[in-house]
């Protein structure tokens, strides 16, 4: 995240631009990011503890509950989440892509701030 806001904050100064093409993208870009990160390491960590838990499983006579295949399946449904939340995150960096073409596009004039009156 931090290497993503350094890359918005030098592409406007790099191609001579006051700021980039649309803060709102920027916002949307941020929220998407958050939120796929957010579900992609929430997924893990759940299936990683219950992987772990099923692991540890023994019966009484010492021998394990679950095989080690029936814990991957048991992931499966978190696999899907991962994949939901990359899949969100992706879609943030697509805009990003958008956004800073239309910064490096956009004629030099175009994207200047211009003084309202109060």
């Amino acid at each position: 995240m931090v290497s993503i806001g350094a890359i918005y904050h030098l592409i406007p100064k790099l191609f001579g631009q006051e700021r980039m093409y649309s803060i709102r993208l920027i916002n949307v870009h941020f929220w998407l990011a958050t939120i796929g990160t957010v579900l992609y390491i929430v997924a893990m960590w759940i299936s990683g503890v219950m992987q772990g838990l099923m692991w540890r499983a023994v019966n009484t006579d010492g021998t394990l509950t679950y095989s080690f295949v029936e814990s991957l399946q048991a992931s499966y449904p978190f696999y899907i989440v991962r994949f939901i939340g990359g899949l969100i995150f992706l879609s943030g960096m697509f805009l990003m892509a958008y956004n800073a073409y239309k910064t490096i596009a956009a004629p030099k004039e175009s994207l200047r701030t211009t003084e309202q009156p109060a």
